[in-house]
């Protein structure tokens, strides 16, 4: 019995700002077929994705949902229920919490907080399900990837890896038919990625239709049939799982036109900024007893850790254990660093020196800092605004400073990206942006919080490179954070380990 198809694109072509992407792409989504789509960082994956259920503008050509009336209807067919979720969607999520915080400041009910259960909720449409169906199915969703101990939590204490999992809820409360997730294990720890690997392939064994964005062919569900893979905004090859992934017709990512082949050479060679810092003082963080708690939730709780110069420090843990959460207070972006003892660079939080001092020696990449940051910027002037560690361009820049960032941007194989709005970037093209950002000045500290999440193959074995110079070359020292034992740095010096806001191992290791 010939399978029938569920979605159809008809020769669409696609606008995103002043710009057509997919030009005269065709594809068809079968009633039994799981799709993952591949491809290196900014060959259209997400946007082929999103026009399979409105998510971007189709200005040219079809997308047909194959949906029949129910029986005895008169009604038109509707559209395939579609559930989606991405590491984007936390813009939505900080916008509208940025929002609610200035309400709450006018009307004096500061303390209202916002929930992951809020979140869920605000994602779905009015009159969804009634509050049992809901309650029922929040907690059996929830339950599967582990957050339902975080549903009624202050959001300010929740980790960027849990609210990973809360945007994936969200997306399976709509009961989709067909369900998108564009890199679903961002931000995961292994165990994590684990329960999610096993509950997908439970979803398809119960009939729910599965397209998987990914970097990482390991990621795959077993129930993936086919793979699809992108390059420069076409489709490139597309066919059952088994047989493309046996003929090598794939790989997890190809450099992009313009990108060249990363070298040591190429950063020691170059008139970059990496100088040799000689800080001022010997310890540059100590947090002493430090203890952080929403309400009944506590986050950290008695912890205590040093930093001297010289040091490159690697940060381990499972979601929640309050490795983001460190990275805020040193940073000044947690109110609590003030209440507690908390030196930078010799000097108390809040005490003789001002936030924008202490970030002036610090360059700072996240998830979280990447969903905030403004769409309408250039991305030539998103890395500019390194040097001043704003959200946005505001002062004249130097020329030399415009050479070091265009050199930045040169070197990770962005620069012919440097007049695009950073909103109009891929996901990966952002963090590669911020990245240059982050670095640009040439701090004393660079904070990476998963800097390789959402990249390519190539990307991240560039990223990786430049890191490890930095690291090893430089005045400028590490304190990094990710979630793959294949991401370690070998500059790294110490490492520390938290479970449940304590520490539980803090060693040198070379």
């Amino acid at each position: 019995m010939k399978d029938k198809p569920l979605i159809t694109l008809d020769k669409i072509s696609v606008r995103l700002y002043d710009r057509l992407y997919l030009q005269n792409t065709s594809w068809e989504i079968k009633t039994h077929e799981n799709w993952a789509i591949v491809g290196p960082n900014g060959s259209g994956k997400t946007t082929l994705a999103k026009a399979l259920f409105g998510g971007v503008p189709v200005v040219r050509g079809s997308v047909r949902h194959h949906v029949k009336p129910s029986k005895g209807s008169q009604e038109t067919p509707e559209k395939v229920p579609v559930g989606y979720a991405s590491p984007e969607l936390f813009r939505e999520v900080f916008e509208r919490e940025l929002l609610q915080e200035s309400f709450r400041d006018f009307s004096g009910r500061i303390d209202e907080k916002t929930t992951p259960r809020d979140i869920v909720i605000q994602g779905l449409p009015k009159g969804a399900c009634d509050e049992k169906d809901f309650e029922h199915d929040l907690g059996h969703f929830a339950e599967k990837l582990r957050i339902k101990n975080i549903l009624n939590r202050d959001i300010c204490a929740v980790s960027s890896g849990e609210l990973c999992k809360v945007v994936i809820v969200r997306a399976l409360m709509r009961k989709p038919k067909l369900l998108i997730l564009d890199e679903p294990f961002n931000g995961l720890d292994r165990r994590s990625r684990k329960d999610l690997k096993e509950n997908l392939d439970g979803l398809i064994k119960s009939g729910v239709r599965l397209v998987l964005i990914t970097h990482r062919f390991e990621e795959l569900p077993t129930g993936i049939t086919h793979v699809l893979q992108m390059k420069d905004g076409a489709i490139c090859a597309a066919g059952e799982k088994e047989q493309l992934l046996s003929s090598g017709v794939f790989s997890e990512g190809t450099q992009e036109d313009g990108n060249h082949s990363f070298t040591f050479r190429d950063l020691s060679q170059s008139s970059l900024l990496l100088k040799e810092i000689t800080p001022e003082a010997r310890t540059l963080i100590d947090m002493r007893h430090v203890n952080v708690r929403y309400g009944d939730t506590v986050v950290l709780s008695d912890f205590n850790w040093e930093v001297k110069a010289g040091e490159n420090w690697l940060i381990l843990g499972e979601n929640g254990a309050g490795k983001s959460t460190v990275l805020k207070l040193i940073l000044g972006d947690n109110p609590q660093a003030y209440s507690n003892h908390v030196f930078v660079f010799g000097k108390k939080r809040g005490v003789g020196t001002s936030i924008w001092e202490t970030k002036r020696q610090i360059g700072m990449v996240s998830t979280e800092f990447q969903a905030r940051y403004p769409k309408e910027i250039p991305a030539f002037h998103v890395v500019l605004s390194g040097f001043y560690d704003s959200m946005g361009l505001f002062r004249t820049c130097s020329k030399e400073q415009k050479t070091s960032a265009l050199e930045w941007m040169k070197l990770l194989g962005i620069d012919h990206l440097k007049e695009h709005k950073f909103g109009s970037l891929s996901y990966g093209q952002r963090k590669m942006t911020l990245i240059a950002r982050a670095v640009v000045k040439s701090p004393l500290l660079l904070f990476l919080d998963e800097p390789c999440d959402g990249l390519d193959r190539d990307n991240r074995k560039k990223i990786l490179s430049v890191l490890e110079y930095i690291g090893r070359n430089t005045g400028t020292k590490l304190v990094y954070v990710t979630h793959h034992e294949d991401e370690i740095l070998p500059c790294i010096t110490h490492r520390l380990m938290l479970q449940k806001g304590r520490i539980i191992e803090s060693m040198k290791i070379c």
